[in-house]
């Protein structure tokens, strides 16, 4: 992350920063004429040759002037003072809107295929059964299909609550715009090269920042501080829990159901065989752990605690690592 200084002299209802193929800041603000303001925002990665951004106003009556940027060395080492297996965790695979079919709706589509080639002798009435199977696919994907997120924040923990050493960091992943509060935010990393786009507005009631990136997924990596809040077999102190998972050290990955507040650690519920087993943990939760470490994993239920406000729809997840002595 990058960040500028800016001298803001009114009237300015907007200003633009644009850095080229690294991306642009938008600010939106209110500053009347005659009023002067100095801010720190964000910005896309600067050049190697550290040029000034460009900049425009409006109206054309303000003006802004750059007055240089802002050094990241002490969030570059506040970061690195991280431990590595905390830093280098697998982010979550967030994608826009997309959802995957299932074997029933690939089924339909495939005998509604079959149907009409079997009906070419008869076109209306092969037109007609083939848009109410179509209808009837799209109906099945849409109720059935396994939907991939596209918010999702994990709370990161490391190391055992009643020793040293006890680290969290929160990394939360958006496909389109994240909310991002830049004095807290360490790292932020992409999946793929393109423009950032930053939105910074201004009002008498506080700011507001988000960042985009485009045809891509962003993650923003910050400090969490749970404060009180901690969990262990004997007993939940964190918050309800709808879907948890442990390992034990031996890599032995145990299903326990929903984790109310205050509750012990439940047992594994009994395996229904008409309900085809435990749900399964997805895959980039358990990717690249330590070997040796028992771990919780918990899908956050709808109001419990997982850091900042969430926005709408955002998955919580909470993956804790050595949480148990």
């Amino acid at each position: 992350m990058e960040f500028g200084r800016l001298e803001l002299h009114g009237p300015l209802q907007s200003v633009f920063l644009e850095m080229g193929a690294a991306g642009q800041t938008r600010v939106e603000l209110g500053l009347a004429a005659g009023e002067s303001r100095e801010l720190i925002v964000p910005l896309p990665p600067r050049a190697l040759d550290e040029r000034a951004p460009r900049i425009e106003v409006y109206p054309k009556e303000g003006r802004a002037v750059f007055a240089g940027w802002v050094s990241g060395d002490e969030r570059r080492l506040e970061w690195e003072s991280h431990s590595p297996r905390l830093r280098q965790r697998t982010r979550p695979p967030v994608k826009p809107g997309q959802i995957r079919a299932t074997l029933p709706s690939l089924a339909l589509a495939l005998a509604t295929a079959l149907l009409v080639i079997g009906l070419r002798s008869s076109p209306p009435t092969a037109f007609l059964l083939a848009c109410a199977l179509g209808c009837g696919s799209v109906w099945l994907v849409g109720a059935q299909g396994d939907s991939v997120a596209t918010r999702v924040r994990v709370m990161e923990g490391l190391g055992n609550p009643n020793g040293p050493g006890l680290a969290w960091l929160l990394a939360r992943s958006a496909a389109g715009p994240l909310s991002v509060e830049p004095g807290d935010c360490l790292r932020m990393v992409g999946t793929q090269p393109g423009r950032l786009r930053w939105e910074v507005a201004l009002g008498e009631w506080g700011h507001s920042q988000e960042v985009q990136l485009d045809n891509g997924t962003l993650t923003a990596l910050s400090n969490l501080d749970p404060q009180t809040r901690r969990c262990g077999p004997e007993r939940n102190d964190w918050g309800t829990m709808d879907r948890v998972w442990t390992r034990t050290e031996d890599g032995s990955w145990h299903f326990h159901g929903a984790w109310e507040w205050g509750e012990p650690l439940p047992g594994s519920p009994p395996e229904v065989p008409s309900a085809g087993g435990p749900p399964v943990l997805p895959g980039w939760l358990s990717a690249g752990l330590p070997m040796g470490k028992t771990v919780l994993v918990a899908h956050m239920a709808e109001g419990s605690w997982a850091g900042p406000p969430r926005a709408a729809g955002e998955d919580a997840w909470l993956r804790w690592v050595a949480w148990t002595p």
